[in-house]
């Protein structure tokens, strides 16, 4: 099979090299031909404008016209009518033309013009019946400067004449050459030694590729009275309306290598015999051998069974070194060298991560009273509660004993590590209902760590965590407490917090404060950022880091954006009604706020309650709004766009947005993070973060913004490199809306 594969295979790879070699010189033999009848065709304009002299009244004009065509043997004769079709010049000395008159005539010329091309020259079929087909008149419309009708130039191209040149072409390659106009009518036709023309192709599958947009192409129809499909190039010229076919037949292309695989097909036969002969053998002494084949095998297999046996007793003998043996999750070892792999991880992310270590309250009491059996049971349930409360890639892991440990990673703020461990306490607080026929209750203590504020190595959190647990102890059951005693009354006062959200909203206890974008080239206010802060009734002014994460976790964040959107139409209406020279204002929009069914409602009701244009608000997502479904996200925020508002993407670089995210995205500005400007003139790295950002974005078309620009050296560091527009405590700190009017007043900054 392989003999006659490589045979079958080599006999058709010679075919098809010797069909492209041919079509290689069938593309060569046109383009030669096109290019030579392109330069015959270009002289007949030239001799055009000497014509155009003769009927401008040169009066030595027309003997220009007899010693350029005694040297050019393509034209037969030419000759010069005015716009009444009179003759003026003949170049036989004739005092009329007939056969030029008739080409000249109005309906025939209109009903040849749609062949006209770049030029305006018109190429007809022979109009004598002669026998000499090739001799084919063409006619050049004279017009003057005023472009009106001046007369016509008219020639007889011999295109027997002029294929002549390639009659040793023909022969030597068996090459049929053939010249059409554009309506498919064969003008001349030279094959091998021969000259002939006359066939009229118009309609057929042959000549269709006069009509279609490409110069040229192989011929992919039979011509009309032959039975098979020849081999060559149609090429239509690129400035007049002819088309040059040059093919061959198959059997002239193809007929030389019958001999030579007749030769091949022989030699596999031969080849096919011997190999056969040479089987034979083999499978004789394959016959004497299978004995010790088979021993060989049985031993192999033997071999094979204990190396099994053996992977089996490895994985067996890692999974008891790694894994608890009564709750199946990582013990000491294995999460020492998981977590270490997360912590070299979290060295690079501007996230938290935080160790938790859980000890369960009253355990040995359970175990003596209830016995092991239940105290097994136990353990092994609160392995499973724990791992259905944590994400996939969270890390669970049992130390000994009724000692747990959890490390959850890329933790957004503080508030959602406490929000962790309360999730955690009410798990395992939760009744056991049936342990070994016995109902239990139990809680947990639990000492948070978080890194890398109180360790930066496993070991070193482990002894944070379990010193924060012990202080949990003491404090009572079903009580966590960080390492750090400060985050433990920030812990209680983010429930205090929680307790007072909804009355605040009602009691309309929160503000807005404004800080203004400053654009860089003359330093103008060309918008704002509205900032919510909540004046407490006890706590004084409290910023968003201390509740926009309540908000989030507790499903508060929706009508805290409602009263957001409001706010900010109330006020751009009253600064509009008093005179201030308005600039649009940013409001912050989070991923639970776009999957609010209510939102894009809520902002046009606000727009039009307040008569404003929609280009007064924009909205501003961060690239965690697209984690989960960037879809849905990207339908609502293209609805905002088609209603007038801009939309800009905040905190660029410290998420998870992609660049073809942000290709599909309607966002018409990128809002640099301030974490990236803080040490730009200091790090490198961050400065080149910035300069690729600005310009990813000038690339894609969009505005670069950057926040927290703190300092005169950073402010002109990102000037150099053509930030558009900038924020920050150095320009302006967020004030209350009256006190930043007169900074609206002023309009711009002098910040040099």
């Amino acid at each position: 099979m392989v003999i006659w594969s490589i045979t079958f295979t080599r006999i058709r790879n010679e075919k098809s090299l010797a069909v492209e070699s041919s079509l290689a010189d069938s593309r060569n033999v046109a383009a030669i031909i096109s290019s030579n009848l392109e330069e015959v065709l270009s002289k007949a304009l030239l001799y055009s404008r000497i014509g155009q002299s003769v009927l401008d009244g040169d009066p030595h004009a027309s003997s220009y016209l007899s010693p350029l065509f005694l040297g050019d043997s393509a034209y037969l004769r030419v000759a010069i009518f005015d716009a009444n079709a009179r003759l003026v010049y003949s170049s036989a000395r004739q005092k009329e033309e007939p056969e030029f008159s008739q080409l000249i005539n109005a309906a025939y010329v209109s009903s040849l013009m749609y062949s006209q091309r770049q030029g305006g020259m018109i190429i007809s079929p022979p109009l004598k019946k002669d026998g000499y087909t090739w001799r084919v008149p063409l006619l050049i419309p004279l017009k003057s400067k005023n472009n009106e009708l001046q007369g016509f130039f008219t020639a007889i191209l011999d295109l027997g004449y002029f294929l002549k040149t390639y009659k040793d072409v023909s022969v030597g390659s068996g090459s049929r050459i053939e010249i059409l106009n554009a309506t498919g009518f064969q003008l001349a036709e030279l094959s091998g030694s021969t000259l002939s023309g006359g066939s009229n192709f118009a309609g057929e599958d042959y000549a269709l590729f006069l009509v279609d947009n490409k110069a040229d192409g192989e011929i992919r129809a039979v011509r009309p009275g032959e039975q098979e499909q020849q081999i060559g190039v149609q090429r239509k010229l690129d400035r007049y309306p002819l088309a040059v076919i040059v093919s061959r037949d198959p059997d002239f292309v193809l007929g030389k290598l019958a001999p030579p695989h007749r030769q091949y097909r022989y030699q596999a036969v031969i080849i096919s015999v011997i190999v056969l002969l040479f089987c034979y053998g083999l499978i004789n002494i394959a016959h004497r051998r299978k004995r010790l084949y088979e021993k060989l095998l049985y031993s192999e297999r033997e071999k094979s069974g204990l190396i099994d046996q053996l992977e089996q007793e490895k994985s067996r003998a890692y999974q008891l070194a790694s894994h608890d043996y009564l709750t199946g999750i990582p013990n000491r070892m294995l999460f020492h060298e998981i977590a270490a792999t997360e912590l070299s991880r979290a060295r690079r992310s501007r996230k938290l991560y935080a160790l938790f270590f859980l000890d369960l309250d009253k355990f040995k009491v359970i175990n003596d009273t209830l016995g092991h059996a239940v105290g097994d049971a136990l353990l092994q349930t609160v392995a499973t509660r724990l791992r259905a409360v944590l994400r996939e890639y969270d890390l669970v892991a049992r130390l000994g004993g009724d000692e747990f440990v959890v490390l959850v990673s890329e933790i957004a703020a503080e508030e959602r590590v406490a929000q962790i461990a309360r999730e955690l306490i009410a798990a395992i607080s939760a009744p056991y209902a049936d342990l070994e026929g016995h109902e239990v209750l139990t809680t947990t203590s639990i000492g948070i760590a978080l890194y890398p504020r109180d360790g930066q190595s496993v070991d070193q959190l482990l002894t944070s965590a379990d010193a924060a647990m012990y202080t949990a102890k003491k404090a009572g059951s079903g009580v966590y407490r960080f390492y750090d005693a400060s985050l433990n009354a920030s812990a209680a006062r983010g429930l205090e917090l929680l307790a007072r959200f909804r009355q605040a909203l009602k009691n309309d206890e929160f503000c807005l404060h404004y800080q203004p974008k400053v654009e860089m080239h003359d330093f103008d206010i060309v918008g704002m950022e509205a900032l919510i802060r909540w004046e407490h009734p006890e706590h004084g002014l409290i910023f968003p880091n201390d509740f926009i994460a309540l908000a989030e976790d507790h499903d508060l964040i929706i009508p805290l954006g409602h009263w957001v959107i409001k706010a900010v139409c109330r006020q751009l209406a009253d600064w509009k009604k008093r005179g201030l020279k308005v600039v649009p204002v940013a409001i912050n929009v989070s991923v639970k706020q776009l999957q609010d069914a209510q939102l894009l409602e809520t902002i046009l009701d606000a727009l039009k309650k307040y008569k404003l244009p929609p280009f007064l608000l924009e909205i501003e997502v961060t690239e965690s709004c697209f984690i989960d479904d960037i879809d849905s996200a990207k339908d609502v925020l293209e609805k905002l766009r088609a209603e007038g508002l801009r939309i800009s993407l905040d905190d660029y670089g410290t998420g998870y947005a992609g660049l073809s995210h942000i290709k599909t995205l309607p966002v018409y500005a990128l809002k640099i993070d301030r974490s990236f400007i803080r040490d730009i003139r200091n790090d490198n790295s961050d400065a080149m973060i910035v300069a690729s950002t600005v310009s990813l974005a000038r690339n894609l078309g969009l505005k670069v913004i950057a926040e927290g620009v703190e300092s005169k050296e950073q402010l002109m560091h990102l000037k150099v490199i053509g930030c558009d527009e900038v924020q920050g405590f150095y320009l302006q700190r967020p004030v209350s809306a009256e006190q930043i009017e007169p900074v609206l007043q002023k309009g711009r900054f002098d910040p040099l």
